[in-house]
């Protein structure tokens, strides 16, 4: 079965909404290192379900180039959480600081476990939202932050073409898609395998990102 078989009214429906989230929350989060101390620093982020043009698709943010972590790579938008503040209110804050998109085009549909990040030293919370109808005028980039943004057609994610996974030199392995020039690996590619597999039934979404011979090496010491 290919997603073409699943229109945008089935996988923005609220049956689709209440399963995905359910799986989303139970999903066992795989830790990089399970001797490590408890992460000082939490954050969140967005994980935005686009319609474009009639395409489920997800966005993502390059990061600018002049930022001092993290420069020109790939994520969801979001950031640290400000005291106080829920996960929800942190991803939905840090995207409309990065690319513009107000709060109000946003349909939360609920936050599932945190996932490490690198060095465990910060805690990750996925926030699940949906945006119906998302235009190239809702989004207003902060160029200090984004370099640019671009959505992948979920369909995409669904070709094993496109499927790899990346071995870090501890030996914690990791999903990577490629898709055009885009390279999405590292902590905002496990969050989308994540997310996918707990949206899509198992016959269109089929990664067995684990078993794969090819792999990209990033040669990042990932404690």
């Amino acid at each position: 079965m290919c997603l073409n078989a699943f229109s945008v009214q089935n996988l923005f429906s609220a049956v689709a909404r209440e399963r995905c989230l359910a799986k989303f929350k139970k999903f066992k989060i795989q830790q990089t290192n399970k001797k490590a101390t408890q992460p000082s620093t939490s954050a969140a982020v967005l994980i935005p379900l686009c319609n474009v043009n009639d395409i489920p698709s997800l966005l993502y943010t390059v990061r600018a180039v002049n930022l001092k972590t993290d420069s020109g790579h790939i994520s969801f938008p979001g950031g640290k959480t400000d005291k106080g503040e829920s996960p929800v209110e942190t991803a939905l804050r840090e995207t409309k600081e990065e690319i513009g998109l107000s709060p109000e085009k946003v349909d939360i549909w609920g936050s599932g476990n945190t996932f490490p990040g690198r060095n465990n030293k910060i805690s990750v919370t996925p926030v699940i939202g949906s945006i119906k109808n998302l235009r190239e005028q809702d989004l207003n980039l902060n160029k200090k932050e984004v370099a640019e943004t671009f959505a992948v057609p979920l369909q995409s994610f669904c070709d094993p073409n496109n499927q790899f996974y990346t071995q870090f030199k501890n030996g914690y392995i990791l999903p990577v898609f490629v898709v055009n020039k885009y390279q999405i690996w590292g902590l905002t590619a496990y969050v989308t395998h994540v997310f996918l597999s707990c949206l899509l039934p198992k016959d269109i979404y089929r990664n067995e990102w684990m078993r794969k011979k090819i792999f990209i090496d990033h040669h990042i010491n990932l404690q």
